[in-house]
């Protein structure tokens, strides 16, 4: 086992463990941190791989801007008095992991025994052809999600403000 795939392996198992704990948590600062922790760990991933802009992206929309929204969300919305309903039964509860844990081992089977080409030669990309791409054949749908998230951080700041009222 080579440094790479020691690495890929913590960072793998840090991302797995942070999406538990984002379920399984009861307070929601604490489920940030964990989405938070989650996101970094998926960059680190896509660092491994050698994928640098990605994993940039990674961090400045996942990790900078969706989990800042979640912490506005939180300063904006009285969530100290909100329950997430009654607790499910234990039977539900280990039903749900006996499922991840079969889906988990399905989708490690699937990778493990997957006969992929190996070309030899790794594929290089650049902002450049990403940039190009973005903004030429895909703008309107660029720009269609500028509006989107905005018309959502729009509707947050008019729920909050009516609950405030």
């Amino acid at each position: 086992m080579n440094a790479q795939m020691f690495f890929f392996i913590v960072f793998a198992l840090i991302a797995i463990i942070s999406a538990v704990l984002i379920m399984a948590l009861e307070r929601i600062a604490h489920r940030v941190v964990a989405m938070a922790f989650s996101f970094f760990a998926v960059a680190a991933i896509y660092f491994l791989l050698g994928a640098e802009f990605i994993g940039i992206v990674q961090i400045m929309v996942y990790v900078g801007a969706i989990t800042i929204l979640f912490v506005f969300g939180m300063m904006m919305t009285e969530h100290r008095n909100v329950g997430f309903g009654p607790d499910p039964r234990k039977t539900q509860q280990i039903l749900g992991f006996v499922g991840v844990g079969f889906l988990l081992a399905f989708m490690l089977y699937a990778i493990v025994t997957a006969d992929l080409p190996n070309s030899g030669e790794p594929y290089v990309g650049s902002a450049e052809i990403i940039g190009l791409e973005l903004y030429g054949h895909y703008f309107i749908a660029f720009i269609g999600s500028a509006f989107l998230l905005t018309s959502a951080l729009i509707g947050a700041v008019v729920i909050a403000r009516k609950e405030a009222d």
